[in-house]
């Protein structure tokens, strides 16, 4: 699977600057250097790129010298584990939510970053509290994140009948 995901902070629609600080102490205890010009994340010990389950990401962050609001993104996630779990745990050092351009939801907000207030739609948004909700979010079928969607916002499901029936 090649996902495409984007990774910035919004306030009233707006594009706003990440946590710098966040990001900068977040990647000092991944033991990841600050992103260079081209945005490449590699590790401090050996210089390498980062890796997920022993292949290369071509997850890229701005730098964090740079004047614009600092975003980021992943052009092909596998949406491994792994990789999941850096991007929930990069997201909420730098208090950014996850863009999914491929669809519904648009908006994925790990950890609470953003308020319901701060975002362009929040109908198509959902908010996740782990990495493995952020990848139940992500990748799962539509009848199962529709589910999933139901339970976070507190609507009952599809299968709301047919559970009170039992």
């Amino acid at each position: 699977m090649g996902f495409s995901l984007m990774f910035l902070r919004v306030r009233n629609g707006d594009l706003v600057d990440a946590d710098r600080a966040g990001l900068a102490d977040f990647l000092a205890r991944e033991g990841l250097v600050a992103p260079d010009d081209a945005g490449e994340l590699r590790r401090s010990s050996d210089g390498e790129a980062l890796a997920f389950d022993g292949r290369w990401t071509d997850l890229q962050l701005d730098g964090l010298s740079q004047e614009e609001p600092v975003t980021g993104g992943i052009a092909h996630a596998t949406l491994s584990p792994d990789e999941v779990s850096f991007i929930f745990r990069l997201c909420v050092a730098g208090k950014m939510m996850v863009i999914n351009p491929q669809g519904s939801p648009m908006y994925i907000v790990p950890a609470e970053t953003h308020v319901r207030e701060e975002l362009p739609d929040p109908e198509d948004t959902v908010w996740v509290g782990t990495p493995a909700e952020l990848a139940q979010a992500l990748g799962s079928s539509f009848g199962d994140f529709s589910t999933f969607r139901d339970r976070v916002i507190g609507q009952p499901g599809p299968d709301a009948d047919e559970e009170s029936a039992r």
